[in-house]
């Protein structure tokens, strides 16, 4: 019975908290939480790059060593997946061509797999690693958008392809991070928006069309998913951390001060009130200090629009928002943070939801707060990973293809549908 075990175990290296979890799939193919512990960074991470590894590791293994124990110790038998991000992870399409030789102009799987090579072919520069490939669309004789072509009729097959590349040494620095802090076997990395949509979206939004953002402490990530492909994918290094201080520099206040005024709901409960001021007390100022609402809504205002607004500009730059029939989800610890998500709202003008991590039956009740939705996204992303090797899964991302670095023993997923080609991350 134990070897029967399917342990999988999710590792996000944050700038705010290091976090682990563990589970097991059952027979069914559904993953369960058996173990789970997260830490305080403590500055050993900074914008999604690890900058103390020393001090890092020690957080890491004690992280790990507690979800270990909860689980019953079944770590050591598991697949591991750890998100990564930082401003060396970019993204780029490419296309790739095919013509249909058959004489009933049918396409087929191997056509598909042609073009899908001749759209990854390009070369990698150096220092760079690849991250991951996705099915953006296929286009039938330059008329037709499809999902997927095979058994379909045309003369010229085109694959538009979503690539991801990162810095080598920042994504070794994750898993070797990961290795060094009790595991014996190589983490599989995974782009934190990636993640998420294991984890947060709905299999409409996957078909229809969604813009999803994870504002977290460091940094902030945005994918673009329609047609159950990836459109457009990029990671800005700019968080909760920096709107902390921002408040700090602006309003001449403790860094601890303004990270607190994030993290409680006192500004909204003010603006809801109408009050004009916030009462401040800090160690300096015995008698506190009353600092204008007026004055910190600004501050926010500015910081929040200028990021929200590169991420709208590039969505507009793609020609993408038109395939944003189901909106825009706002995940990340940003997303409790009422004020940033009314701004969010106003700069997107679209239909708006907090992405948090749930289950087709439900909410994920141990982990519904939407700072966990990479974290339980890199479960589900392990989940998939596994009834795709074992032939259960029935429905899933689609087209979704994910095909990345390169150790061939990491050679763990399937792309659904027809295409019987393994791919990995």
């Amino acid at each position: 019975m134990f070897n029967q075990k399917n342990i999988i175990t999710a590792v996000e290296i944050g700038t705010s908290k290091i976090a682990v979890l563990v589970g097991e799939v059952n027979q069914e193919g559904k993953v369960s939480i058996i173990g789970f512990h997260e830490n305080p960074s403590n500055g050993t991470v900074c914008k999604g790059e690890i900058v103390e590894m020393d001090r890092l590791l020690a957080i890491l293994s004690e992280t790990i060593a507690t979800a270990d124990q909860a689980g019953g110790h079944m770590i050591g038998r598991s697949t591991i997946y750890v998100a990564v991000t930082s401003s060396g992870i970019n993204s780029q399409q490419g296309e790739g061509v095919v013509y249909i030789e058959s004489p009933d102009r049918q396409v087929s799987e191997n056509d598909v797999s042609n073009a899908i090579e001749n759209a990854t072919g390009k070369h990698i520069k150096a220092g760079l690693v690849h991250l991951g490939t996705f099915d953006s669309f296929f286009s039938l004789d330059g008329i037709r958008k499809v999902a997927d072509p095979v058994n379909q009729k045309a003369s010229k097959l085109e694959a538009n392809i979503h690539l991801l590349y990162g810095d080598e040494k920042r994504i070794e620095n994750f898993k070797s991070a990961v290795y060094a802090a009790g595991f014996d076997q190589e983490a599989m990395p995974v782009f934190s928006p990636i993640a998420d949509l294991f984890g947060v979206l709905s299999e409409d939004e996957k078909e229809h069309g969604v813009l999803m953002v994870n504002m977290g402490a460091g940094t902030t990530e945005y994918i673009v998913f329609h047609n159950f492909g990836v459109m457009l994918s990029g990671v800005l290094p700019v968080g909760l951390e920096h709107l902390a201080n921002d408040l700090s520099l602006g309003l001449n206040l403790h860094i601890n001060t303004c990270r607190k005024l994030l993290q409680e709901p006192t500004i909204a409960e003010h603006q809801r009130s109408g009050a004009g001021y916030i009462q401040i007390q800090e160690k300096n100022l015995s008698g506190g200090r009353q600092v204008p609402l007026n004055s910190i809504e600004k501050i926010i205002d500015l910081r929040l629009r200028e990021t929200f607004g590169i991420i709208k500009h590039r969505v507009n730059q793609e020609g993408l928002y038109h395939h944003l029939g189901r909106g825009a989800i706002f995940t990340g610890g940003a997303a409790l943070f009422e004020p940033a998500v009314k701004i969010f709202g106003r700069v997107f003008e679209v239909p708006i939801r907090i992405g948090r991590p749930f289950e087709p039956s439900g909410a994920v009740s141990a982990l519904e707060n939407p700072r966990y939705s990479t974290l339980w996204g890199l479960l589900k992303c392990g989940e998939f990973n596994h009834n795709t090797a074992s032939g259960k899964n029935e429905t899933s991302l689609g087209g979704l293809l994910v095909n990345g670095l390169d150790n061939a023993a990491n050679s763990l997923f399937k792309k659904l549908g027809n295409i019987k080609k393994a791919i990995k991350f």
